[in-house]
């Protein structure tokens, strides 16, 4: 099946600016190469045995260069899994809320600094704040 001119277009915007990561490019072109496709039929020949491939491709649908078009029989396994073909966007930034342990220890630290600087005016409400993120940790 020959891919659209507009997925190639944003395959090459995508490639030249180096929107994604190395191992997500990887299982992007192949793909490209083999859409619509399930992800094994993609990666048959490229990644055989390869772990972590399934999700690249629920990333890269997360950022929005791939969807999922169908459920239907593999090729490969058999099994009904999801077929997968390109969109024609570039991939959108995802934010990341959630912290890391160390951001979150930090934070409680500081926190707890300035409790103590401020010993004489902290109220109940400002202790509570610091015991929750002590808490999250």
């Amino acid at each position: 099946m020959k891919t659209r001119e507009t997925s190639i277009a944003c395959y090459n915007k995508i490639k030249e600016d180096g929107l994604l990561s190395t191992r997500r490019l990887e299982v992007y072109e192949a793909i490209l190469k083999n859409a619509p496709c399930t992800t094994n039929e993609a990666l048959k020949d490229v990644y055989s045995g390869s772990h972590g491939v399934g999700s690249r491709t629920t990333e890269l649908r997360d950022v929005g260069v791939i969807y999922e078009k169908d459920v239907r029989p593999c090729r490969v396994t058999g099994r009904n899994v999801i077929e997968w073909d390109l969109t024609d966007k570039l991939p959108i930034t995802l934010k990341n809320n959630i912290k890391t342990k160390k951001q979150r220890t930090d934070n409680a630290l500081n926190s707890l600094r300035e409790l103590y600087k401020n010993k004489n005016t902290c109220t109940n409400i400002d202790w509570q704040r610091v015991a929750d993120l002590i808490k999250s940790i």
